[in-house]
């Protein structure tokens, strides 16, 4: 054991060590048979034991409970997990201490050598301690234990010892080879075979196990000794702990010492005491045979546990015998699906336990409609679909067999009809269509053209959903049709080539259609402009106008994406003039989506008090508390609510919570992406508009650090946060300590009581190391670090490493869109 260990040997950390263990044995592919829970039990009882008997524990105790109590094949990686929980290290060989006597060779490869050398060392190490004449002695006796006729407690001694141990130690006649032996087989207790038993008694040490806490092993052993009241033991210990008495019935079963009849009666009697399939999988599992009672706990197992729970015992039970019983466990929650194993059931352990049944497509069946109904409870039905569409699309790709594939294909696609059902108007029936087709869920003909026809659609606009084409995008711009969300879901949903959204701009231009234009710059900026190729020379200033009137009419987040798209390549005239779009449209994204959020109010995560006021001019009308002016204009004797002064009216007082952001933003060349760095910079702007602005700072980096706003410089507008986050250029390394080490000093120079320290970056840190000793100083001066990162693309191990330094949180951002609940309500605002 090393000098320093990790957990120390008292009988507090035996039920986090066990818990520990049993987690790192199941979570290993070296192990061959999976720990149940009831390790779990057996190893704190098996120190319990020690600690009465010693009075105390060390830390080979705990090791010796991880190994005794796991299956004999799995005992060596048991004791390695055990040491590395032990020691707190990672697994490693350690090197033998050196040795003059023995060189090893250059090379090192050759492990046969190497072994050998290690056991001369062992011996040269145990010889150094040990008295000459002992060592005589105990080889005089092995050569006279050798001779003897009986080879019996030879046998048994060298299951526990080996010749050398006889030798080394000095053991010089057969009371002292019984003592020595009987030790170590006694440390086994717990985890004893029917040949330890026999052991035992050949070696005068049954009378310890028939006093063991161990109950299975002590009726065992009585029952090898002979007793008359075993029976009435096992009945008692089957009624008490039937996992147990299987283990006793096996060892006697073992030992052939009782009869046939008797073994049969406790059988019996172990059966009956089964409750569940819990127990019947124990009992299956250490006699190697199923129960008569099996199929009545498989029928009732979803009162007691979820589908995976019970079909992990079934695998158990199939592993032991052989005899197919999961897929009657999956049939059993199809049957009583309506009697209460609906709550037991859901999508992911469907796909978690997917197998090509009746039974599973019954239950996938069952849940989808469940999901339905349930869709129609909540305030926005077709969201709360797409959510499952996007859940299911996940775990789909854990679904290995072909026909479970298609079924849950086939379950995703009603959820998708789901969804068309449930979209309110046109355009959200567009925006759902062209969704659901790009999570791998196309809704069907039938129910597109049904929610079309409910929302009022034509036949032509319905045609659209179902077939985007560019010759149908063609024949409606030669109609003239200028309706921009129509035109920009048919360009999303078509996936036309740059030539072809080309012909299609330049019939748009022709005809002056504004709109057509817009929905096509957002696709691809070159082709509105009537450009090809990189670099944009001799654009038509009139056909630039309409293309800049067309974007306003699409997704503000878009039009920044499509700034950093294309900023390289305009004419300095329009490239400044798309600045200027972009720039007011980022600071409108950032207030709008604090909006979502915290209110009107924004300075400083206003918070209501529970006292009111009269209103006054300029106040938030969103405070008025009606319930309190009605109460205050009756209790005055005013019924007469024509004429009511604004003083009339009261309002909840507001205080303001005093908080200090900032924000250090990644611009390395790995976040060189359009989508990353709008995703950022409106983030960065939303923030800003969710703090007091003289608490609010923002650093840019890469290799080098570029600051935009410390906390102390009050003078910085949000104009010129926005310029500088426009210009952000994704180049260079990735280098997090400055930025870091800025954040700190600047946090010392407010009084905020909260502050909240934003990482915004993919994580790909060259400093990583130095960066997590930062992240522990942002822990120890109480200052909370979210690792904003765009889910995309990042690193996730050096992330989370990040927030367990600093016991902050890591916040992964799939679009703009959830920035105002995900990241403001993390802040608690």
């Amino acid at each position: 054991m090393a000098n320093q260990p990790r957990i120390e040997s008292t009988m507090e950390n035996v039920p986090g060590f066990s818990h520990e263990f049993v987690t790192r044995m199941r979570r290993s592919e070296e192990v061959r048979f999976y720990p149940s829970v009831r390790q779990t039990q057996a190893i704190p009882k098996f120190l319990s034991a020690r600690y009465f008997k010693q009075g105390g524990l060390s830390l080979d105790d705990f090791v010796d409970a991880a190994v005794f109590t796991t299956h004999p094949p799995d005992q060596k990686i048991a004791r390695k997990i055990a040491e590395d929980i032990l020691l707190g290290r990672e697994r490693q060989k350690m090197p033998p201490p050196p040795v003059k006597e023995v060189k090893k060779p250059a090379s090192g490869n050759n492990t046969h050598i190497q072994s050998i050398i290690d056991q001369i060392i062992a011996e040269q190490e145990l010889a150094a301690k040990i008295q000459q004449d002992k060592v005589e002695a105990g080889y005089a006796y092995l050569q006279e234990l050798r001779k003897k006729m009986d080879k019996q407690l030879h046998s048994a001694a060298m299951d526990y010892l080996n010749e050398g141990d006889v030798v080394l130690q000095g053991i010089s006649s057969d009371s002292e080879l019984k003592e020595k032996a009987s030790d170590e087989l006694i440390q086994g207790t717990g985890n004893l075979s029917h040949k330890d038993l026999l052991n035992a008694a050949t070696l005068n040490s049954l009378e310890r196990i028939c006093d063991s806490s161990f109950e299975a092993e002590q009726i065992a052993a009585r029952a090898l000794r002979g007793d008359s009241d075993v029976a009435e033991r096992f009945s008692a210990l089957a009624d008490r702990d039937p996992s147990s008495a299987a283990q006793s019935l096996k060892l006697m079963e073992d030992l052939e010492r009782l009869s046939d009849d008797m073994l049969k009666a406790m059988d019996k009697e172990l059966q009956k005491s089964l409750k569940n399939l819990d127990e019947a999988a124990e009992y299956a599992s250490r006699l190697e045979r199923t129960p008569g009672s099996l199929d009545q706990h498989v029928k009732s197992a979803y009162r007691n546990y979820s589908l995976s729970d019970a079909m992990e015992m079934g695998s158990s039970i199939e592993s032991a015998t052989g005899e197919r019983v999961s897929d009657n466990v999956m049939k059993s929650y199809a049957d009583f699906y309506e009697q209460g194993a609906r709550d037991k059931v859901d999508f992911r352990q469907l796909a978690e336990n997917h197998r090509s049944t009746s039974s599973w497509n019954d239950l996938v069946d069952r849940v989808t409609d469940d999901i339905l109904t349930d869709a129609d409870t909540r305030s926005a039905p077709s969201d709360f679909l797409k959510q499952k569409i996007k859940e299911m699309m996940n775990l789909k790709k854990g679904i290995s067999d072909a026909q479970c594939r298609n079924k849950w294909q086939e379950s995703m696609q009603e959820l998708a009809d789901g969804v068309m059902g449930r979209s309110p108007d046109r355009t959200h029936l567009r925006q759902s269509v062209q969704q659901c087709s790009s999570m791998g869920a196309p809704a069907s003909e039938q129910a597109v053209t049904k929610a079309g026809r409910r929302v009022g659609m034509s036949d032509t606009e319905i045609q659209e959903l179902l077939n985007p084409s560019f010759e149908v995008i063609k024949k409606l711009i030669q109609a003239g049709v200028s309706d921009f969300d129509r035109l920009h879901t048919l360009v999303s949903q078509a996936g036309l080539s740059h030539q072809q959204l080309r012909i299609l701009a330049d019939m748009a231009h022709e005809r002056d259609n504004q709109s057509a234009l817009g929905a096509i710059g957002h696709h691809d900026l070159r082709a509105a402009m009537g450009q090809s190729g990189r670099g944009m020379h001799g654009v038509d200033q009139k056909r630039a106008n309409s293309v800049f009137g067309g974007l306003m009419g699409g997704p503000a987040s878009n039009v920044i994406r499509i700034w950093y798209s294309y900023r390289d390549e305009l004419p300095p005239e329009l490239r400044q003039r798309l600045k200027k779009i972009a720039s007011q449209l980022l600071i409108d994204l950032g207030l709008r989506y604090s909006r979502q959020t915290m209110g009107s109010s924004m300075l400083g995560g206003i918070q209501e008090s529970t006292t009111v006021r009269p209103f006054r001019i300029g106040d938030d009308i969103d405070l008025i508390d009606l319930e309190e002016t009605i109460d205050h204009l009756l209790s005055s004797g005013n019924t007469n609510f024509n004429f009511v002064d604004p003083e009339d009216f009261l309002i909840t007082e507001t205080y303001q919570g005093h908080r200090a952001f900032y924000w250090a933003l990644d611009k390395s060349g790995s976040m060189h992406s359009p989508e990353k760095l709008g995703m950022l910079s409106i983030s960065v702007m939303a923030g800003l508009y969710g703090v007091q602005k003289d608490d609010f700072g923002v650093v840019l980096f890469d290799s080098h650090t570029h600051v935009v706003k410390e906390i102390a410089d009050k003078s910085v507008s949000v104009e010129k946060v926005a310029a500088d986050l426009l210009e952000v250029r994704a180049s260079g390394g990735t280098g997090g300590r400055q930025s870091m080490n800025l954040a700190l000093r600047n946090f010392e120079d407010t009084r905020a009581k909260e502050k909240i320290f934003i990482f915004s970056t993919d994580a790909y840190l060259s400093d990583q190391s130095i960066c997590e000793e930062l992240a522990t100083k942002f822990k120890q001066q109480g200052i909370e670090m979210i690792i904003l990162v765009p889910r995309s693309s990042y690193n996730s191990q050096a992330a989370e490493k990040l927030a367990e330094k600093s016991h902050g949180a890591v916040l992964d951002i799939a679009s703009i869109e959830e920035l105002p609940e995900r990241l403001l309500k993390l802040t608690n605002y």
